[in-house]
Order: structure tokens, then C-alpha cells, then sequence
């Protein structure tokens, strides 16, 4: 027999043997509240039907100010509902609920409750139309009544899908996710609603409330410092905020000023490729709308946004190895890595740096030239793998044996086994002569009282037996890693050898293999030195490149160079300007913190690349060469300590298979 035929059996037998013990569900949303229709005036109606079926009223469960869009187990009382239901013996026979919306919006929340209901063999009553499944007439109705919703709920789809399309092709508002910058204006009445700027007419003029103010802002500043960062940096500092009243990332706000519907003002209306098509690629319930929108910016102020978007040429791509990527760990705790191809040189840069919002904190670990670092580890390891007298003792150290001892792991060994032969053989005595003891002094004693005093006298000497059996295991795995020690020595020769042939000339890319496998952590030790942050200075690696000093600008200096001048700004001093850009590249000073004396840092970055590609700059170094001057400031390298995992055999195999690939190749 079916289940459900059998549970809604034992209803009707529960039903003629007394009356029906019912269950009221009540459900009132938001705006029914509002509205003022609380659980109360819901719970009058549902109370008096119970009455009216003559029906015993036993427990009601109550959702008040849910949304009928969720899902029964997002509603508590009614997934309490749900498990009483499946209690055996069940608490109760018919669940009352005052309309069908109570359990969901649409048919095919309702139905599916009801029918897992059905399964349990309890029952179902709607107030509104007064009709139950607690007969067969009742559930015959029931069964038409959820055909008819299902045919007007088909109906109104197409109906709400015709709707939708002429709205849509009259460029009303469509529903669904407002587009960023707009907002709905004539919401709720009929025909009227559509999309608006998200703008203000009567804000100050610093407006930090709308949508469309952040964008126009974002946009303005984008053309002027073409960063992203900077542009989220500023619009936080200001008061922007995005919808939720989050903080903008570089990221966010990229994508809400690039967006498409923005920038076109335009929206389109079944255009996604998610659209129901019938089986030849049509859309079943309307041709995509575009529906326009009003523009947020003038045509000029998109175009000029897209030009300063453009990203120039990509370059080909130079190849560049950071070994120790991922495994320089820094004061922070977060770890350094590569700092990107972009740079001018290899730096590596902190992963606490990375702020994940504008503004958010980030530490103050500074940038690593890369090839110094690099260098200082590679110089550890590989002294490390080529002195083999250094690789014996740490092996021996961390085997904690030496060779030639294993006679005296033997004699332990077998000392322990006279030991365990020992107190084995006092056990069994011990335990035989115990036992006939107790038997005689306690006769009546019953028996599993004397096992329990048996056991409990010679516990000490199983204690003692465990530790003597445990000295002999540990012993033995002594005996065997010292018997391993010589071939494990034989390795380490043999690896200190290869390192002595392999390491010296060996490429970045090698060099990052063997730091990988030997899993090595590079740690610095005390707190870094302050060093500059961001790009290396293009200064500093034209002086290192020609191995020159900075000079040292005095006036004799000054009286040298300045007849190569070909063109003086009246606005400028260029002496002035030769010394800032001097200063900067003397004292590793960023641009942007140079001393305001030198004027204005744009103004000394311009001069010196005006200089450097007329060739003055050149001219004029020549002609100080033979001046005073101080060495470019080289950023020192912190303190560091290598640890790695040195498996001779594993680094042994790795180095036989690249020979084995070179030889094929």
C-alpha cells in the first residue's frame, strides 16, 4: 500500500474516532503589517473556521513580517511546523491556514506543501473559499483549485511577459536591478515609472548623496591622474560612498564608471543570452528592447574618459624569475613577492601592502630590491649544499647518533629483553600466586569482585612492563637510523659534490626549482630598513649604469654647465632645478616628497626628462665629472635566515632527471 493512501487512512480512521486536532499556520508581511493586518486579525479568522469544522484547536505557529518569497525552511515557525508534522505518532491531523499565500507567493510554493503533507497523512484547510482535503469531495476541489491557479498563473505570466514588453518598448522601467547612477522615479503608478538620473537639484555643491555625483566625480578624476587607486582614495576621503555604504576599491569603481549602460545610456531588455527561446533560437515572449536612458555624461566627456582608459601597446613580455617569491617572510607575518614586470627593476613587495579597499590600513614593511636579497640566499644555500663537512654534522646532529655506535644499541637492546623476559615471567607468577590467595581469603567473594582485586594488584607490573616494551621500540628505531647514517653520509657526499660542479653557474630559473624543492623560508630578522617605496628611481639607475657619482653643485660647478643651457624659463630658476633633481637622486627622495624649495615636483620631472632627451643632461654630467660628489645611496639589505628541508636522495633523483632531459634533448 502506498504510503500517503495509507497515512491519509489512519486521518480518516483518526477522524472517526473524534474530532480532528488542528493547527493553525499564520503569516502576515511587512506591509500587511503596515497596513495594520497583524497575526491577530489573521489568527481570528483561522480560530473561527476551526470552530465552525467542530475541530479540536491544538498549537499555532506564527511568522510575523516574513516575505512570502521565502523559502519554508527560511521561515522558523513554519519549518517547526514541518517537523512536527513528521513526528510519529503526529501531534495533529489538519494544518489551517487563512489563504494560500500564507505558505508563498505563487502555486508552486503552496501545492508542493500541501502535498508533502498529504504523504504524512495530515490534512490541509483554506479559509478563503472554505475547502479541505479532509474528504474526497474536499480534495477532488483542492485538486481543481490547483489546476485552475496553475492556469492563471500561466495566463498571468504571459499576460505580466506582454506587459513587460510594451512597457519596455515605451522605455518604462522593467524591473529588476537598478542600473548604478539611476534611480525609479513615478514608482507604483501605472505606466508612469521609469528610470531617472540619480541626480540632485537642490544638494550643495559638493554633493556626497547620489549616484550620479560619484560618477561624474570618478570620471574627472580618472582623466586627471589615470589611476584607479587614487580615484577610490579621493572619493572615500569626500564622502562617496557606494549603494550599500561601503567603501570604493580601485576595482568597484573602474567597473561602475566603465559600465556600459552608463557610458551608452542605454539599457537592453532581453539582450542576455539567459532570455527562454523557443527551439529555433527566438525569444519566446518578445523581441529585445533598447530602451534609453538620459545621459550622465556628454558625449565629449565619454570619449574623453575612453581615451584615457585606452591601455597603451602591450610590449612583449620580459622574462623575469623571482626565486624566492612567496618565500621571503617579513616582520608583518604576510609574506614578500614579486612586485610585477612593470618595474624598472626586480623589487620584491609585501603582500600587507595590499590594501582591500582604499584607505583600508596596510603595514609599513618597505620594498626589497630583488637581486641583492636574492643573492644573500642564494649564498647561503648554496655554501650550505657545497661544504659537506657542515651537511655530516647536521645530519648527524639531527639523527643524534654517529657512526660506529650501533654495538651499543645492541647491548640496550638486548639488556631491555632480559628486562621484558624478567617481569613478564613475575607477572604470570605474581598473578597465579595472587589469585589462589584471593580465592582462599574470600570465598564468598563473588567472582567478578576478585578478577577486579587480581587485576588491580598487578597493574603496576603490566605499568612497568609497557615502559621496559616502549625503551625497547625506541631503542630499536635508534639502531636502525644509525644503521641508515652511512648511506644517508654516502648521499649527502655525493650531493655536496654535485652542488660543487652544478650551483655556481646555475640560472635563476634552476635556482628557483632547488629553492622549491628544498621548501627553503627566507626570514628577516629584526625590523627591515627603511628603503624607498614604489618604482626605483630612473635617477639613481641612469648614475649607476654610467658608475658615476652625484656631484656636487657648487658654484664653479654651476658656471660650467650653464652656458650648454639653450633655452632659461623666465617662471623658473634651472639652477634651482638642477639642484632638486640632484637632491632627489642623492637622498633616494621620491618625487612627490621633495622639499617645496626645489618648486614643484611635476616642474623637476619635466625639466629632467626635457634635459635628459635634449642631451643636455648628459653634457652636463660629462663636464662634472671630475667634481667632488657622493656615491648613489644603495638600499641596504635586511638581516635574513634561510631554513630548508635537505632530503640528499630526493635532490639527488631531481638532479639525475634534468640530466637524463638534457642528454634526450
Amino acid at each position: 500500500m502506498p504510503r500517503s493512501h495509507a497515512n491519509a487512512t489512519d486521518a480518516t480512521r483518526r477522524a472517526a474516532t473524534g474530532p480532528l486536532r488542528a493547527v493553525d499556520y499564520l503569516r502576515v508581511s511587512t506591509e500587511e503589517q503596515v497596513k495594520g493586518y497583524g497575526i491577530t486579525y489573521t489568527s481570528k479568522r483561522t480560530k473561527k473556521h476551526i470552530t465552525s469544522k467542530g475541530w479540536q484547536h491544538v498549537d499555532t505557529f506564527a511568522d510575523e513580517g516574513l516575505s512570502g518569497s521565502l523559502e519554508a525552511h527560511e521561515r522558523p515557525r513554519l519549518s517547526d511546523l514541518m517537523n512536527h508534522a513528521r513526528q510519529i505518532p503526529r501531534p495533529f491531523d489538519v494544518v489551517v491556514v487563512a489563504e494560500e499565500r500564507a505558505i508563498g507567493r505563487a502555486g508552486r510554493a503552496f501545492w508542493p506543501w500541501v502535498w508533502e503533507l498529504e504523504d504524512l497523512g495530515v490534512f490541509v484547510a483554506i479559509v478563503k473559499g472554505d475547502y479541505d482535503n479532509t474528504t474526497s469531495d474536499g480534495r477532488s476541489r483542492m485538486r481543481k483549485a490547483a489546476d485552475r491557479a496553475e492556469d492563471e498563473r500561466e495566463t498571468i505570466r504571459d499576460r505580466t511577459q506582454g506587459g513587460i514588453q510594451e512597457k519596455a518598448e515605451d522605455g518604462g522601467y522593467i524591473g529588476g536591478k537598478v542600473p548604478y547612477g539611476y534611480k525609479v522615479i513615478n514608482k507604483g503608478i501605472k505606466g508612469e515609472s521609469r528610470l531617472a538620473i540619480d541626480d540632485c537639484d537642490s544638494c550643495p555643491e559638493a554633493c556626497t548623496t547620489h549616484e550620479a555625483a560619484f560618477l561624474r566625480r570618478g570620471r574627472t578624476l580618472y582623466v586627471q591622474h589615470r589611476d584607479w587607486e587614487k580615484v577610490a582614495e579621493i572619493a572615500n576621503a569626500e564622502g562617496l560612498r557606494k549603494r550599500n555604504g561601503d567603501l570604493w576599491g580601485y576595482h568597484s569603481a573602474r567597473q561602475q564608471i566603465l559600465n556600459k549602460t552608463v557610458l551608452q545610456a542605454r539599457q537592453t531588455f532581453r539582450g542576455s543570452r539567459y532570455v527562454n527561446r523557443d527551439p529555433d533560437g527566438n525569444c519566446i515572449y518578445g523581441d529585445p528592447v533598447t530602451i534609453k536612458l538620459d545621459s550622465i555624461f556628454t558625449k565629449e566627456e565619454v570619449q574623453e574618459l575612453l581615451d584615457a582608459a585606452k591601455r597603451p601597446p602591450r610590449k612583449p613580455p620580459t622574462s623575469r624569475t623571482y626565486t624566492l617569491t612567496g618565500r621571503i617572510i617579513s616582520p608583518c607575518g604576510k609574506r614578500y613577492v614579486g612586485a610585477g614586470r612593470g618595474r624598472r627593476e626586480k623589487q620584491y613587495k609585501c603582500q600587507g601592502r595590499n590594501a582591500p579597499y582604499a584607505g583600508a590600513p596596510t603595514c609599513e614593511c618597505p620594498e626589497l630590491r630583488a637581486e641583492p636579497i636574492e643573492e644573500a640566499a642564494w649564498k647561503k644555500i648554496r655554501g650550505l649544499l657545497e661544504n659537506i663537512d657542515e651537511l655530516k654534522s647536521m645530519a648527524e646532529d639531527w639523527l643524534g647518533v654517529r657512526t660506529g655506535s650501533t654495538a651499543n644499541f645492541t647491548k640496550r637492546i638486548n639488556d631491555l629483553d632480559k628486562k621484558i623476559a624478567l617481569q613478564q615471567k613475575t607477572i604470570a607468577i605474581t598473578t597465579s600466586v595472587t589469585a589462589k590467595q584471593l580465592v582462599t581469603e574470600n570465598a564468598d567473594t563473588d567472582l567478578d569482585a576478585l578478577e577486579t582485586k587480581l587485576a588491580e594488584t598487578v597493574a603496576p607490573l603490566h605499568t612497568e612492563l609497557a615502559k621496559l616494551q616502549k625503551d625497547k621500540a625506541e631503542v630499536e628505531s635508534w639502531l636502525e637510523e644509525s644503521n641508515g647514517a652511512g648511506e644517508r653520509l654516502a648521499h649527502l657526499v655525493e650531493l655536496a659534490e654535485m652542488a660543487n660542479r652544478r650551483l655556481h653557474n646555475m640560472p635563476p630559473r634552476g635556482q628557483q626549482e632547488l629553492i622549491d624543492l628544498i621548501d627553503a623560508d627566507v626570514t628577516i630578522i629584526g625590523k627591515p630598513p627603511k628603503g624607498r617605496i614604489g618604482q626605483p628611481c630612473a635617477l639613481a639607475a641612469w648614475f649607476n649604469s654610467q658608475e658615476r657619482d652625484v656631484p656636487i653643485l657648487t658654484d664653479g660647478a654651476w658656471a660650467k654647465i650653464a652656458p650648454l643651457l639653450t633655452y632659461q624659463s623666465r617662471s623658473v630658476n634651472p639652477r634651482t632645478i638642477m639642484t632638486g633633481i640632484l637632491y632627489k637622486v642623492r637622498t633616494d627622495t621620491p618625487w612627490s616628497r621633495l622639499p617645496a624649495l626645489f618648486g614643484h615636483p611635476a616642474t623637476l620631472q619635466t625639466y629632467w626628462t626635457r634635459w635628459r632627451e635634449s642631451g643636455f643632461w648628459a653634457a652636463a654630467m660629462d663636464e662634472l665629472g671630475g667634481q667632488p660628489g657622493t656615491p648613489v645611496p644603495v638600499q641596504p639589505l635586511p638581516q635574513i635566515e634561510v631554513k630548508c628541508l635537505i632530503e640528499p636522495q630526493l635532490l639527488l633523483e631531481s638532479e639525475k632527471h634534468r640530466s637524463d632531459v638534457a642528454a634526450r634533448g
